[in-house]
């Protein structure tokens, strides 16, 4: 797997599909700071929706080989501002999260965040059913 950086709202779903990609034990855990398991970074929601932490994710981007932006389709409002992703070097993707509770409508809203956000892929996830993992973790092998 690559280098990542995740950055989400909280309780999109970062830490559940990290597991989910590692193929580890799914259990809910707030990330209170960033960590690293496995040569990605799991950044804390509050890390986005705080303006003094942004500058934090900039640095963590330098370590990395993609930055990918999490949204859950549950969330009717954007999280990113729109061209956040020129706020980093390397380049982004979108993912759109927990696809099994959402409605096609809800689905097609989170991805319009993210591609106002500047995110030009898209995935759409489950970490729970597993639904569009092995798409997402081939894009990211």
């Amino acid at each position: 797997m690559k280098r990542l950086l995740l950055v989400g709202g909280v309780g999109c779903g970062k830490t559940t599909l990290l597991q989910r990609l590692q193929g580890g034990e799914l259990h809910y855990a707030k990330t209170g700071e960033m960590y690293t398991s496995g040569g990605v970074i799991d950044t804390p929601g509050e890390y986005l929706e705080l303006p003094w932490f942004k500058h934090a994710l900039r640095l963590a981007s330098f370590e990395v080989e993609l930055v990918v932006l999490l949204a859950s389709a549950t969330v009717a409002e954007g999280r990113f501002q729109p061209g956040f992703t020129t706020f980093f070097m390397p380049p982004s993707i979108g993912v759109v999260t927990k696809v099994d509770i959402a409605t096609p409508a809800e689905i097609k809203v989170a991805g319009n965040h993210l591609r106002l956000a500047g995110a030009t892929e898209i995935l759409e996830v489950s970490a729970l059913t597993g639904a569009g993992v092995e798409e997402l973790a081939a894009r990211l092998a």
